[in-house]
């Protein structure tokens, strides 16, 4: 894969689209101190070269009703072939699996899951997910604050 090479005016707007999705383009000419047309050509360079893949809006579960947050590790069963991709079809057809990351070390995926409740949670996790058949161990981690959401990795 190469590397695509950034300047200080495409990490500001890169920035400022993380902070506000929503951000206009003539807001981001102004910060940028560019031309808006010359500003609108460089996010567009940036979709097409997959720096920007979309813009979302960024959802409070918690406002909906969803107060169990947690980050739930898997272990497959090596012996048991498709095991893993078994386990990630599963997950990724569960709701309140928010997330599934393929990871190394001693366990194979690591699960972010949004419940309403801790039976909810214990629904998903004990009686679906560690019933599996391919699964042959769960660990889970409950949120209990958030001191730092989707920092900016990018430094320039």
């Amino acid at each position: 894969m190469t590397e695509i090479c950034l300047d200080r005016i495409d990490h500001k707007i890169i920035t400022a689209l993380e902070q506000n999705g929503r951000a206009s383009n003539i807001q981001l000419s102004e910060l940028a101190n560019l031309s808006q047309s010359q500003c609108l050509r460089r996010i567009r360079k940036l979709e097409e070269q997959g720096v920007i893949n979309g813009y979302h809006a960024h959802i409070n579960y918690e406002k909906l009703g969803y107060s169990v947050v947690a980050w739930t590790l898997v272990t497959v069963n090596k012996d048991l072939i498709n095991a893993r991709d078994e386990v990630m079809h599963f997950l990724q057809e569960e709701n309140r699996a928010i997330s599934v990351f393929g990871v190394t070390g001693d366990v194979d995926l690591i699960v972010e899951v949004s419940a309403k409740d801790m039976t909810e949670f214990t629904d998903l996790i004990v009686k679906r997910l560690y019933s599996h058949p391919a699964v042959l161990s769960t660990k889970s981690y409950m949120k209990l604050d958030t001191a730092k959401l989707r920092g900016v990795p990018v430094v320039y």
